[in-house]
């Protein structure tokens, strides 16, 4: 006797086959990015499910507009920066470099006094040969560059760090300030760019009041 529902069968087992051969590899490939980030592969923080696009625009009422990133320079990013939140951002330090003045050096040096502090400097301490040919003295902007691509900085270190937001490198750099009798003063914020045509509009104006005067 025929199955009345053979052709029912028939067509559901081909829609899962399809559904397999499509839908499997991005499972398999989302699952691989997740846990290559987990177990020491490149993990990037703005796209931790490994995505293949980063979303670069928004739609306001039907109409798609790009979203620009504005940069912002590190003497305004350290005017704003909390020193409080800085400290809780560098307990992972801890783990390798110790903070308080005449502390020991761990697996990485002694912190205090670092900010003005000739780069590989600090007595005793074995540093990389990858450090020691920076040279020049530790500025905000050199650790600053450090703490957001240790290996980019001085490649071949053996420093492997990672930070990539702006704003808690600038929290870290500002509770680095703090540890000093000296402590070394922030760069100056760039100066604020006036809008486009405002300078002209201004001059339009002073022109039409000494047309004005003239005419009186």
């Amino acid at each position: 006797m025929k199955d009345p529902l053979y052709g029912n069968k028939v067509a559901a087992a081909i829609l899962v086959t399809l559904l397999l051969a499509v839908g499997l590899p991005i499972i398999l490939g989302t699952l691989t990015a997740v846990f290559a980030g987990h177990h020491g592969a490149h993990h990037d923080e703005e796209n931790p499910w490994g995505l293949a696009y980063t979303p670069t625009e928004i739609t306001v009422d039907g109409a798609t507009e790009a979203v620009a990133e504005v940069e912002v320079d590190l003497g305004t990013l350290l005017a704003n920066a909390s020193a409080e939140r800085g400290e809780r951002a560098a307990g992972l330090c801890g783990a390798c470099h110790t903070f308080e003045k005449g502390g020991s050096n761990g697996i990485g040096p002694n912190l205090w006094g670092v900010m003005g502090r000739e780069v590989a400097g600090v007595s005793g301490y074995g540093y990389s040969a990858a450090l020691q040919s920076v040279g020049g003295e530790w500025t905000y902007e050199k650790v600053d560059h450090l703490l957001e691509n240790s290996q980019s900085f001085a490649p071949g270190t053996s420093m492997a760090q990672m930070v990539r937001k702006d704003d808690k490198r600038a929290d870290i750099l500002a509770y680095l300030q703090t540890l000093s009798d000296n402590p070394m003063p922030f760069p100056e914020p760039a100066p604020v760019a006036e809008p486009e045509g405002e300078e002209g509009d201004d001059a339009a104006d002073a022109s039409g009041d000494e047309d004005n005067g003239g005419d009186n």
